[in-house]
């Protein structure tokens, strides 16, 4: 036996029933939590990212601060040592000094090899006489606390200009009395003289006057230097006075060596 259908029971069937769902739809059970309700979601999600940037941030400028890069501090070097006189060419051997405004708080070391100086070279206590030839002078200045100076370096090169040698008024030979030989150089020198046979030199007898020539065998020798300390070769001559003795070819006549 078939039920009586009424369609309009039907037509309000259906709507209790849409009107239920869209009532489950808006209202969610309290138990639910906010962030599975879909009108937070959005707002949850802006949230979470704002808060890991602002994390990000504040970790980055506040709990690691950048470390500051410290550079160290300069060293205060003492100037270089000072030469007395300028690198060049010489006709004399000059003495040099060197010096250094801090002195009194440090020390001067030098070489004259070549070398590079330190505290281990030679230390300046007084002027370097500098020869004939080629000298390189390198010199630093050390501080009592151990801080070294830059170098200072000059290359000085002395050439001596030799005068001419001395020149006898009587030849070598032998004679029959006493006589006094003059000697001459050029102007501005000086000449230094021997008659015992020894060279002659800075030490030797300087000549004044003519040098007398006794009876017997005498060895004359002469040498001239300038002011600039150049000297020139010896000049030799050997006198037999009273014919004691003749003299041998080969010493007869000026012989410079």
């Amino acid at each position: 036996m078939v039920p009586d259908y009424n369609p309009d029971e039907d037509f309000t069937v259906g709507a209790e029933e849409r009107e239920k769902q869209s009532v489950s739809k808006e209202t969610l059970p309290a138990s639910v939590p906010w962030w599975r309700r879909r009108k937070y979601r959005l707002a949850g999600i802006c949230l979470l990212v704002t808060g890991i940037l602002a994390y990000q941030i504040s970790f980055r400028f506040v709990f690691r601060p950048e470390e500051t890069v410290t550079e160290p501090a300069e060293v205060d070097l003492p100037a270089k040592p000072e030469f007395g006189i300028r690198p060049g060419t010489y006709s004399y051997s000059p003495h040099l000094t060197i010096s250094h405004e801090e002195i009194n708080n440090g020390e001067i070391y030098y070489t004259t090899d070549g070398t590079t100086p330190d505290e281990q070279s030679t230390l300046y206590r007084s002027p370097i006489f500098v020869g004939e030839g080629t000298t390189v002078v390198r010199a630093v200045f050390v501080r009592n606390d151990g801080v070294q100076s830059e170098e200072a370096a000059g290359t000085y090169q002395v050439e001596f200009q030799y005068p001419e040698e001395p020149v006898f008024s009587m030849p070598a030979g032998s004679y029959s009395s006493s006589f006094s030989v003059t000697i001459t150089a050029e102007e501005g020198c000086k000449i230094y003289y021997t008659t015992n046979g020894e060279e002659p030199g800075y030490q030797s007898r300087v000549y004044r006057g003519p040098v007398y020539i006794p009876e017997g065998l005498t060895v004359l020798q002469a040498v001239s230097a300038d002011e600039d300390g150049g000297m020139s070769g010896i000049v030799e001559a050997i006198y037999d006075v009273s014919g004691s003795r003749e003299v041998p070819e080969t010493e007869t006549g000026n012989d410079s060596s």
